[in-house]
């Protein structure tokens, strides 16, 4: 049987302004958002789960009485939320910002200020903690893939010159082992590397078309890589042989940078659209849409899959994350 998303809304966050990124937990458990008002909110994803979005989307209804899906709201980036991800195995929330720096929160600790930072040299876009929890991946405006030991704060980078994109990095993405990494450059390049040795070992040149690629994404068995890009296409690789396997295509993406996602179980592909400001989901094997999912009413910024289960947030122009449930 060919599964159908059946995706509904349960409930609805508003940010002062843009919301940029969101990321779930990898135990599902937490959920945070980040956005052009600087701000970062933990939502505590059981009371996401167990609301019920009937009432008016005016306001901050994440503030609303008796539900209080969100934990907390940080508050200390100068510029705007790029990227987040949580630790493997701590109660840390690790967030990336335009102002240079990475923050780390301990989310268990009642405070809002943050336990530990990281200052760059150009604005941040990308980080993703190693499944040890050991490293972070770092990605920037600049043209290098930075590798920081997080025991003693000591960045590492491809000794190679000539294996380093020509441009800023768009996302860095570690595979579920740990033993590999991806990288999506403005430079139109997808590559994968030895998190090990730190050598590039697959090099997928203009892999859509020569426009940059926004979002990178492994399987969950490592065998494939899932990309979105600016020519309004996502596609899935074959990395033993770096070749195409399928696109997903329907949508629009060619001015704004935007993510794609598998779900939980892989059964689909999720993305967005500049056209209709809704999120498409794709069956992954047929390549056909399977559910568009309308709300928002501006630009669509993001989307985060759950890694554990139907569930899934949007983040948009329009300040508001919605967090969406298969019904």
């Amino acid at each position: 049987m060919v599964p159908q998303a059946k995706f509904g809304t349960k409930f609805v966050t508003t940010h002062q302004d843009s919301c940029t990124v969101a990321r779930f937990s990898r135990d599902g458990k937490f959920a945070a958002t980040g956005s052009d008002d600087n701000s970062i909110k933990l939502l505590d994803v059981a009371k996401l789960r167990s609301y019920n979005q009937n009432k008016s989307e005016v306001g901050d209804v994440g503030n609303f009485a008796g539900a209080r899906p969100v934990i907390r709201t940080y508050y200390e980036h100068t510029a705007s939320i790029t990227d987040l991800d949580f630790h493997p195995a701590k109660s840390r929330l690790c967030s990336a910002s335009k102002d240079l720096t990475i923050k780390f929160y301990d989310f268990q600790e009642p405070t809002k200020r943050s336990c530990g930072q990281i200052t760059e040299t150009h604005e941040v876009s990308s980080i993703h903690f190693h499944p040890s929890g050991h490293f972070l991946l770092v990605g920037t405006s600049h043209c290098m893939v930075r590798m920081y030991d997080l025991s003693t704060q000591t960045p590492y980078t491809a000794a190679n010159a000539k294996e380093h994109h020509y441009g800023g990095i768009n996302q860095l993405r570690y595979s579920t082992d740990g033993s590999m990494f991806v990288s999506a450059g403005k430079d139109g390049a997808v590559k994968i590397w030895d998190a090990i040795s730190f050598r590039c070992v697959r090099h997928i040149p203009n892999a859509h078309g020569g426009t940059e690629v926004n979002a990178v994404k492994f399987s969950q068995n490592g065998k494939y890589v899932l990309s979105s890009g600016r020519d309004s296409s996502a596609r899935l690789w074959d990395l033993s042989k770096g070749t195409l396997l399928r696109q997903y295509r329907g949508n629009k993406q060619v001015t704004h940078k935007m993510n794609v996602e598998f779900s939980f179980n892989e059964d689909f592909v999720v993305g967005l659209d500049e056209n209709s400001n809704s999120c498409f989901v794709w069956n992954t094997r047929t390549e056909q849409i399977s559910q568009r999912l309308s709300g928002h009413n501006s630009l669509l910024r993001w989307v985060a899959c759950s890694p554990v289960e139907p569930a899934l947030i949007t983040c948009s122009d329009d300040h508001r994350a919605r967090f969406w449930l298969m019904d």
